[in-house]
């Protein structure tokens, strides 16, 4: 098995049914927010990649966070939390966007209005809870608990 087998959103071998949704779910607003931003530069009146560029970017790592710390024996709860925020922190930086999207009607806004500054922070926030997951593993790793393929 290939190192990035174990991570190809088809490979559920060891996830709940609920990570599957999850992964699922995750997957098609990624979809859904990346054809409506394409979409909004060719068709809209302003061109707002990289407001939809940062949630697309916090949606991909919402994609493969459901079930990352489920291999990690004796997971603590800790860690299933994180995986909830780095979850949740990619809805809110969405939302966010798509508030911004909304409420300036077509015009360019101020460069940090409060949706970019309330996106940025959940996108902030969702990348330091993950660097805490991806530690966690990589010490699980490390002494031999998690075998490297995963």
């Amino acid at each position: 098995m290939s190192t990035i087998e174990p991570l190809l959103i088809g490979n559920t071998a060891g996830l709940s049914r609920v990570d599957k949704v999850l992964r699922y779910f995750f997957l098609a607003l990624l979809i859904g927010t990346v054809i409506y931003s394409i979409g909004g530069t060719f068709f809209g009146k302003d061109n707002r990649l990289n407001d939809y560029g940062l949630a697309d970017a916090a949606l991909l790592l919402a994609v493969y966070i459901p079930g990352y710390s489920r291999h990690i024996p004796g997971v603590h709860r800790a860690l299933r939390a994180c995986e909830w925020v780095v979850m949740g922190c990619p809805l809110v930086c969405t939302a966010a966007v798509i508030v911004g999207d909304v409420t300036d009607h077509g015009v360019r806004p101020d460069p940090y209005n409060t949706p970019w500054n309330v996106a940025m922070g959940a996108g902030l926030v969702a990348l330091c809870f993950f660097v805490v997951l991806l530690i966690a593993k990589e010490r699980a790793r490390r002494r031999g608990l998690v075998p490297p393929a995963r």
